[in-house]
């Protein structure tokens, strides 16, 4: 699934979070930096009671030839995670959310976003929140560190029993 820009990605996806009950916030200046010309921002923050605080920063890239997208997401998350936001909360997960487009067999797509899940996590303890569009059984959903431990999966609630 393509996405015009990375604004419209994160609308989609903080459209789904809503739905399942969190409370959201776009473009999140750390607390210490209020006031401040040239502050950070993070893409999206959500809350629900059960998960806490989780930031998601985004980026626009439909294929696997945006390593740099990538490198630069977690750049930005290793900048923000020192801080506290919307008055005195740190976050407790950080994630990196882009559409991901591997190009042959669906087995090949699979190993490949499974290598980034367990790199992020292994690597610099980010996730990678994937957004999975509504189908002919469930609703749509995202998930955070699918597969490994402690995932979080939020919405795609089954559409013809409601659970």
């Amino acid at each position: 699934m393509k996405f015009s820009s990375e604004k419209t990605f994160l609308d989609i996806i903080e459209d789904c979070l809503e739905r399942d009950g969190c409370k959201t916030w776009r473009e999140v200046v750390p607390d210490q930096q209020k006031g401040e010309k040239n502050r950070s921002r993070v893409d999206l923050i959500f809350y629900r009671d059960d998960l806490g605080f989780i930031g998601i920063e985004g980026k626009k890239g439909n294929t696997l030839r945006q390593g740099k997208k990538f490198s630069d997401a977690i750049d930005q998350i290793k900048r923000y995670e020192k801080f506290t936001y919307l008055k005195g909360n740190f976050i407790s997960r950080w994630c990196i959310a882009a559409p991901i487009k591997v190009i042959g067999e669906k087995e090949v797509e699979k190993e490949v976003t499974f290598f980034i899940r367990t790199f992020l996590r292994a690597r610099y303890n980010i996730d990678l929140l994937e957004y999975h569009p509504r189908d002919k059984w469930h609703l749509d959903r995202c998930g955070i560190g699918i597969l490994l431990p402690n995932s979080i999966y939020i919405g795609g609630e089954n559409v013809y029993t409601g659970s």
